[in-house]
């Protein structure tokens, strides 16, 4: 899929925030030692079992390019029930178009929640990819939340290890705004290339 269908998605999805009350926009930027990056997740509910999402992620070093990082996913879900749900994508992301599907299932109590998919992607040859997500907030005081997110991915196919990548993120949340401390980790062609990122992050749910 080209880079210029990619961004007409998006605004469709923008868009859809005219419609109704079912969209959800969360924007999160890191100012880290090697580069800025910025990160989005849309989420527009169709009805209780369908739901439509646009991932964004770019990556930016500050001196120059050769190690930008790229990701948009647009991604259909049918939820059988509250956990579990069947997810097919397409998008592009380093080095090129990609396609997804995938089944997922989350957890969620007081304070605490749990994500965790695996599914088949194309990309030049099918690859296995699994990811996990874990977030913690617990109560520290009146309209006050600590945060603590990790995000972890891996693809895999006959080669071995093709691509990873961890995000963890410590924090402050006040109702929408969370702001702390970011570490973003990236490996490439079983891990002979590697990338990391530490500095601070602001993100807001609208």
């Amino acid at each position: 899929m080209s880079r210029k269908t990619s961004l007409l998605i998006l605004i469709y999805l923008t868009v859809l925030s005219v419609a109704g009350q079912e969209l959800n926009f969360s924007p999160d930027l890191v100012f880290g030692n090697r580069s800025v990056t910025y990160k989005h997740l849309i989420k527009y509910s169709i009805n209780p079992r369908l739901s439509v999402d646009n991932l964004t992620l770019f990556d930016t070093e500050y001196e120059e390019d050769a190690n930008n990082i790229y990701f948009v996913r647009n991604n259909l879900s049918y939820n059988f029930n509250e956990k579990i749900k069947l997810n097919t994508a397409i998008g592009i992301k380093n080095p090129g178009a990609f396609c997804t599907v995938s089944l997922g299932f989350s957890s969620r109590i007081t304070n605490f929640s749990f994500a965790y998919t695996a599914g088949s992607t194309y990309q030049k040859g099918f690859s296995f990819e699994q990811s996990v997500v874990l977030s913690y907030t617990p109560d520290i005081g009146q309209n006050y939340k600590g945060y603590m997110n990790l995000l972890a991915t891996a693809n895999i196919n006959a080669n071995g290890y093709i691509r990873g990548l961890q995000q963890f993120k410590i924090g402050i949340r006040k109702k929408q705004l969370i702001t702390g401390l970011a570490l973003n980790l990236d490996q490439f062609n079983n891990s002979r290339k590697k990338l990391q990122n530490m500095g601070v992050f602001i993100k807001y749910n609208f």
